[in-house]
């Protein structure tokens, strides 16, 4: 998984069948870092939408949570049923721990 901020685009990269998917959409905006997610999904931090963006791993966004941060950034986690989320805010930094689930939509 790789992000593009100035493209909006979240790239999934397939490595044992070695293909690769670009992944733009209205909820992916100026993406920040991503992680594996419950399920082998993924989990990407939208700047601009300032919010959580859950991906299945062809591409299909299984949801959007907004979070109550600004410049949101997730971080993997061993543990793929929380998932951390920072900000680089000036003045306004936060630490949020999130439950995630297989069920989530």
């Amino acid at each position: 998984m790789l992000t593009d901020r100035f493209a909006n685009t979240v790239y999934l990269l397939e490595t044992v069948k070695g293909t690769s998917r670009a992944v733009t959409q209205e909820n992916i905006q100026v993406p920040l870092g991503a992680c594996v997610g419950p399920g082998d999904t993924v989990l990407t931090c939208s700047m601009s939408n300032h919010s959580i963006v859950h991906l299945s791993v062809d591409g299909v966004i299984l949801g959007t949570y907004p979070v109550d941060m600004r410049i949101p950034s997730p971080y993997a986690y061993k543990d793929r049923t929380r998932l951390p989320v920072s900000n680089n805010a000036m003045g306004a930094t936060k630490l949020q721990l999130y439950n995630i689930s297989t069920t989530m939509s």
